[in-house]
């Protein structure tokens, strides 16, 4: 009889088990998740909005849309994107530069580096305070509206998360199932707004978007390493608008779904560093130049494909660019004001220890990277990766 009962709690234990590794999700997962993660249903001084017991018509925890997601998402490693040292390697990279910039004077002109400066008031996020950046380079979306919601979807309204769209990602919008099957939760890449979503704070005014979510399949919630399809500069162009548009007739750098390597493809997979050229196109991908595919299908996508570019890959604005900031210029991959990557402003400002020595400057799929061991003490700009000028 023991034995018995024993093999039924057995039995009973292995099927709870496998029912609710069956139906959990991400918080995130597909699109909206439980209200109360984010809300407080009546926001009195009893039940405040994060700290401060005021007024908040969107009922939210935090006193703003930005701090209400750094509520969870603020911190070092995993899924956050707000360390205190610097130290996130995320694809999007770390709002710690935001909050910690550097400037550098040398060769006669002062380099500074950033990020997108988000309002989060509860955690001294402050709006860009630069008079010729208080609308979007090349458009027209107000830095004092700038948040997370500002790109991101919270809850999935249009075209994915709950609505079922045609994101080609399950599971927090971001990785997961490859192609998820009609009936079950579908969501856009990293829950980007899709086209018509109306961005953040700017419900009052109207600002939408013009442009699809971009196609792209990320292999865990800190996008450690990203598959990139289609979409990303035209999804960006949402706000950056003036941008999109390239070529010597407008003096921007060309980036798009249209805008194929060609040539400059060859370039990418035999270069690997300074001097040498002897890059294979089964191994040339590199997540400090990261191209898109040209594929609009993110079931195809794999974001552990080593693979370098072929006819239909282009180049797009996260090629040079993270999304969130950087410890570069710019909000760059790597040091554009700078000859010798070794000899990056960050990481000179790093040895004389301004910027923590856990600060992630250089790193590559999560893993931070000596890069004079990576590419050589004498390695030129990674603009070189399509250009092999050096």
């Amino acid at each position: 009889m023991t034995k018995v009962k024993l093999a039924l709690i057995v039995c009973l234990s292995v099927l709870v088990t496998f029912g609710l590794s069956g139906t959990a999700l991400a918080f995130h997962g597909g699109g909206v998740a439980h209200c109360d993660g984010c809300h407080t249903m009546h926001n009195s001084a009893a039940n405040p909005i994060g700290s401060a017991a005021v007024a908040n018509s969107k009922l939210l925890k935090g006193t703003d849309s930005s701090s209400t997601c750094l509520n969870c998402h603020n911190g070092g490693g995993g899924y956050h994107v707000a360390s205190t040292d610097g130290s996130n390697k995320s694809q999007g990279g770390d709002f710690y530069w935001v909050k910690n910039p550097w400037s550098v004077t040398a060769y006669g002109s002062t380099t500074t580096n950033g990020g997108h400066n988000i309002v989060a008031a509860d955690y001294a996020f402050s709006a860009d305070a630069d008079v010729n950046r208080q609308t979007a380079p090349g458009g027209t979306y107000a830095a004092s509206k700038l948040g997370c919601t500002s790109c991101h979807d919270a809850h999935g309204q249009v075209n994915g998360g709950t609505k079922q769209g045609s994101g080609a990602i399950s599971v927090s919008g971001s990785y997961g199932a490859a192609d998820p099957t009609d009936g079950t939760i579908h969501g856009n890449y990293r829950l980007l707004g899709d086209a018509a979503y109306v961005a953040g704070d700017h419900v009052s005014d109207g600002y939408s978007f013009n442009n699809a979510a971009p196609v792209a399949r990320a292999n865990a919630s800190n996008g450690t390493s990203v598959d990139y399809g289609s979409g990303m500069s035209e999804w960006c162009a949402n706000c950056h608008n003036g941008f999109l548009a390239g070529g010597s007739a407008s003096h921007k750098h060309p980036a798009g779904n249209d805008v194929h390597l060609n040539g400059f493809g060859t370039n990418y997979n035999s270069y690997v560093s300074t001097g040498n050229f002897t890059g294979d196109v089964a191994t040339s991908y590199d997540s400090l130049v990261p191209f898109e595919r040209g594929q609009t299908d993110g079931s195809l996508l794999d974001p552990t494909n080593t693979i370098g570019p072929d006819a239909n890959s282009n180049v797009s604005c996260l090629t040079c660019h993270r999304s969130h900031a950087s410890a570069h210029p710019s909000m760059g991959r790597w040091d554009f004001a700078e000859e010798l990557l070794a000899e990056s402003h960050a990481l000179e400002l790093q040895t004389a220890g301004t910027i923590p020595a856990t600060a992630a400057v250089y790193y590559k799929n999560g893993a931070t990277i000596d890069v004079a061991t990576a590419y050589g003490t004498f390695q030129r700009s990674l603009c070189n990766k399509c250009h092999v000028q050096d």
